[in-house]
């Protein structure tokens, strides 16, 4: 067990560097211009991330309490535990990369500090012991076990 939530604190740092070197990259870009100016994207970008976090928390927490209810395995547990954090970071992850492919087309660095604001809550959402612990209601000799 202590593998596999390894396994899935490397998915994490996998999708947080990936958005990392997006923006890296997109900022050597926007160095050469706009390639277009749509206005539009001020608007749009800012939405779809805020209603992207919101969406995966909502989804996160919803299908984590439908699983808390139901006795099972702590594998089983787990494994309901991991994929509802990966649909909350893709959701998530939607609006940072918009954030980045906006900045790229508008040649606007505006659009980094809204990729840093998704990012820092990315970053926040990191799977460990004690949260899976927590919501799962794991005795501390259950967690012990994990770490």
């Amino acid at each position: 067990m202590k593998e596999k939530f390894k396994n899935l604190q490397i998915i994490f740092l996998g999708l947080l560097l990936g958005q990392l070197t997006f923006a890296i990259v997109a900022n050597f870009i926007i160095t050469s211009g706009a390639i277009a100016d749509t206005g539009m994207l001020i608007y749009l970008v800012p939405a779809v991330m805020i209603v992207g976090i919101i969406i995966g928390f909502y989804i996160f927490n919803a299908s984590l309490t439908k699983s808390a209810e139901k006795e099972g395995t702590i594998e089983t547990q787990f494994s309901k535990y991991r994929k509802s954090s990966m649909v909350r970071w893709a959701m998530m992850e939607i609006g940072n990369l918009l954030a980045i492919i906006a900045a790229i087309i508008e040649a606007n660095t505006f659009y980094f500090v809204l990729f840093s604001f998704g990012l820092l809550i990315f970053a926040t959402t990191r799977p460990s012991v004690q949260d899976f612990s927590k919501r799962f209601g794991l005795s501390s000799g259950a967690e012990k076990e994990l770490i």
